[in-house]
């Protein structure tokens, strides 16, 4: 007899023994129903302490970034106790994190239906409303908040947000001047009225209200980009540029301030520092696809085919499923005479486009590559036509592609052209730059 059987005896000898001893009256083990996440509380403990804890839970989760998990205790805690303060208002900032706005707006509104005096969840609520669009119920909550509320200045502020996303600059003026005046002072205040100010075209009121927040707050890179962005409109652009560095001297992360750089550094002809900031860029906002294209362009004028096509690369790298990212890589092939290759990814950007546009464009190409390729890649290209239109034969009708959110947001993702409070985000209100491409 081999030793594993001899083990396995040994262990089924302990177990009738055990189950022996334990008698006729031990309790069996609880029946797990399917779909049953926890087993039966055998400590007799409320609905409301049940919530408790898994609110508790949830909160560490989110310490540790295991936001999904945490989401999943948050709504354990609304179906145990659904007055419970907090769980709705931690899923609707979880899901503002990964830009699904309508999600968080339910979370906030079920927060306030059960507590309405939680200004923060109302200011949140009526602020998820104006990035919805929702311009008359964004207003309407957000002007019952400073009736209710009119010493908080960060309602006032988030007033004159919804007032500018509504296209009512005089309002948003008003509002936030108000803000102003309400203590403690902060730069946010004056940086969001100098956008207002500038967007109406009172560009030396802007820069005085930019100046003031730097005053204010040497860091606030919002003020620093925003002067900058004035400098650049106005011709100056070396001035423009030591504006962009200052606010990526403050905050290394900010990507908006090395993307100006970048551009700048592009129309003064100083295209090798221009790369140098491009890579930057990509370091920390690989998802840019804009940045990303020009980059490619930029090396391919300086003669660096090697560096542009390992840009190109690394936007595949970054996210495989990107159709864009393909067609970028497959034109850094194509620069470079890689024919077959271009083709290959241009088809694969093909059936990875979100949209006609995205399909149209990347057959375009592939038609364009097919004139240009040599004798030897003709027949390659007829038998790739060929299955094409094989495919097109199979294809149903066409629904519309559907992409995952991802857990986490980049860190510079495409934002909101306006602020929000300072609990949400405070280098949101920034003009947006020109695109590069």
């Amino acid at each position: 007899m081999n030793a594993a059987l001899q083990l396995l005896i040994v262990l089924a000898t302990l177990v009738s023994t055990a189950s022996a001893d334990a008698g006729p009256d031990s309790p069996p083990a609880p029946l797990l129903v399917p779909g049953r996440t926890m087993l039966p509380d055998t400590a007799g403990r409320s609905p409301e302490a049940l919530a408790r804890q898994q609110y508790e839970k949830g909160l560490g989760l989110e310490r540790i970034n295991a936001f999904a998990a945490a989401i999943i205790c948050y709504r354990r805690a609304v179906a145990l106790d659904p007055t419970l303060a907090g769980p709705n208002y931690r899923m609707g900032m979880l899901f503002l994190g990964v830009g699904q706005v309508g999600e968080a707006v339910k979370g906030f509104a079920a927060e306030v239906a059960q507590h309405p005096d939680d200004a923060q969840a109302a200011r949140e609520l009526g602020l998820g409303l104006a990035q919805l669009n929702e311009h008359a119920r964004a207003i309407a909550q957000l002007e019952s908040l400073t009736r209710r509320l009119p010493g908080d200045g960060a309602n006032w502020r988030a007033l004159g947000y919804a007032y500018m996303r509504a296209a009512r600059p005089r309002d948003a003026e008003s509002a936030l001047r108000r803000s102003i005046t309400l203590p403690p002072q902060s730069a946010l205040e004056h940086r969001d009225l100098g956008f207002v100010l500038a967007a109406t075209g009172r560009e030396s009121e802007a820069r005085a209200e930019y100046r003031r927040a730097i005053a204010l707050d040497p860091k606030e890179t919002g003020a620093w980009v925003n002067l900058a962005n004035l400098d650049r409109s106005k011709g100056d652009l070396e001035q423009a540029l030591a504006g962009f560095r200052e606010a990526e001297k403050r905050d290394s992360a900010l990507a908006l301030a090395v993307k100006g750089q970048a551009q700048l550094l592009g129309e003064l002809k100083r295209f090798g520092e221009a790369g140098d900031a491009y890579r930057r860029l990509l370091a920390r906002a690989p998802g840019d696809l804009d940045a990303r294209f020009a980059a490619v362009r930029l090396y391919e004028a300086l003669g660096r085919d090697d560096i542009a096509l390992e840009v190109a690369r690394d936007g595949v790298r970054h996210d495989r499923g990107s159709g864009e990212a393909r067609l970028i890589l497959g034109m850094a092939l194509e620069a470079q005479g890689r024919l077959r290759e271009a083709a290959l990814e241009l088809r694969r950007a093909e059936s990875l486009a979100l949209d006609r546009g995205g399909r149209e464009r990347a057959r375009r190409l592939i038609t364009t590559l097919n004139g240009e390729a040599p004798d030897s890649l003709r027949a390659w290209f007829v038998v790739d036509s060929a299955a094409l239109a094989k495919r097109e034969a199979r294809r149903p009708a066409m629904q519309p592609r559907i992409r995952a959110v991802p857990a986490r947001p980049d860190s510079q993702r495409a934002r909101p052209v306006m602020a929000v409070p300072p609990e949400r985000i405070d280098t949101l209100f920034l003009p947006v730059l020109p695109d590069s491409r």
